[in-house]
């Protein structure tokens, strides 16, 4: 008998599923359909339908499954994907970057598809426990699990939007997964190794100006480091300043974009827009970039404009003035501690915890740094400072005070 009742007073409906039709129906990693119904007549008439089904397929009668039972990595290529591009499967205001959509295939190719790719719309949205298992196990593997999550969950709430099911039933039971993954490396990284002491970074500028003197790196490595330190901004913002954006009279500079991976111009994150004050030491050197990169410019035949950004390279195929590659920063930070074996490591985004951590440790207020951060909280900023609260005096000994008075 395929119909047994449940100690709960449900019916379950369990039939062995030949291999040759498991694929068609969306039954994959399992030998049997499994499924439990709150009434008898649900499950013999779901009984009678499977039946039907698996006697098409014995006949090569089987036309297809209904329009829930497509696949998932069907309904992910052929329905959701052109619609993501364009922006309708959000609710935000613009359709993703190209940056962003390149990550999100990514995310599908390796981690999502491989995962669910084979089960059908219909099966999972049905079978709360298997994506439930196959999710819980991404997340004990993947520190990115969130971002997982939330495509997957996108998936089925357009599903439902265009009627494929009924109702995305997936998306509690998939929001009550923890990001085991990054919680402990969360747990296991130390406060000390996510920032540079004064004296690790100062080994660090004294590395790069004897790199500098030493003809190992340029003029332009040399200001890049400095200034991308001495602003506490994302590498990306660095890399799309334009001379525009400086201006020498008044020692300032202005943040008002980024570049993408693809070296293409965008907004900073926020839409922030920042005017940072800058030092005497920074604008010679940047005075004197300016004028060096005047010069090399004029070989190629290219006259420097307001509209020339600030750092540029000759690219690997050869392109002249071509703006800097995502780890351009990375790589030379890399080539300089080969040479000086004694510096701690760092990368650009250490450089700006470094920044937060050293300033709050100077007295700087919480609120100040996020401002410089250009975070749009002050809990986003408390990641960045990587120090603990100073309390000048405890509240004990305050109240103490009080009772003495």
């Amino acid at each position: 008998m395929t119909i047994t009742k449940t100690k709960n007073g449900t019916y379950r409906l369990k039939v062995y599923i030949p291999i040759e039709a498991r694929m068609p129906l969306g039954i994959v990693n399992n030998n049997y359909f499994d499924k439990r119904f709150k009434t008898r007549k649900e499950a013999r008439q779901a009984e009678i339908d499977l039946l039907t089904k698996l006697n098409q397929i014995e006949n090569n009668e089987f036309t297809g499954l209904g329009k829930g039972e497509i696949l998932f990595k069907d309904f992910y290529e052929k329905i959701w994907w052109d619609s993501y591009k364009s922006g309708q499967t959000t609710s935000t205001s613009k359709p993703p970057t190209r940056s962003t959509v390149a990550n999100t295939k990514t995310c599908f190719e390796k981690h999502i598809l491989p995962l669910l790719g084979n089960y059908t719309i219909q099966f999972l949205n049905q079978n709360k426990q298997v994506i439930l298992n196959l999710m819980t196990a991404k997340a004990n593997e993947y520190a990115n699990f969130k971002t997982l999550r939330s495509y997957v969950i996108s998936i089925f709430d357009w599903a439902e939007e265009l009627e494929y099911i009924e109702a995305n039933r997936i998306a509690k039971t998939l929001r009550r997964i923890k990001s085991t993954k990054k919680i402990h490396l969360a747990e296991a990284r130390k406060d000390e190794d996510l920032y540079l002491t004064q004296e690790q970074l100062q080994a660090w500028f004294t590395a790069f100006k004897q790199d500098l003197d030493d003809d190992k790196i340029s003029l332009k490595d040399y200001v890049l480091f400095y200034l991308t330190f001495f602003l506490g901004d994302r590498k990306s913002e660095t890399y799309a300043l334009q001379w525009k954006h400086i201006d020498f009279s008044t020692s300032q500079i202005q943040l008002i974009q980024a570049l993408d991976r693809y070296g293409e111009v965008k907004s900073t994150k926020g839409n922030k827009k920042t005017i940072f004050s800058i030092s005497n030491d920074l604008v010679q050197l940047l005075n004197s970039w300016k004028e060096q990169q005047k010069q090399e410019l004029a070989r190629f035949g290219i006259i420097s404009n307001p509209e020339q950004f600030v750092f540029t390279y000759i690219d690997t195929k050869g392109n002249v003035n071509a703006r800097l590659h995502p780890d351009y920063l990375n790589n030379k930070m890399k080539t300089v501690r080969n040479r000086h074996k004694e510096l701690a490591h760092a990368t650009p985004h250490k450089l700006r915890h470094t920044g937060a951590t050293l300033a709050k440790q100077a007295g700087m207020s919480l609120e100040a740094i996020s401002e410089a951060l250009t975070h749009s909280d002050t809990a986003t900023t408390q990641i960045y400072v990587n120090t603990s609260n100073v309390v000048p005096m405890a509240v004990g000994e305050f109240a103490l005070k009080s009772l003495k008075q």
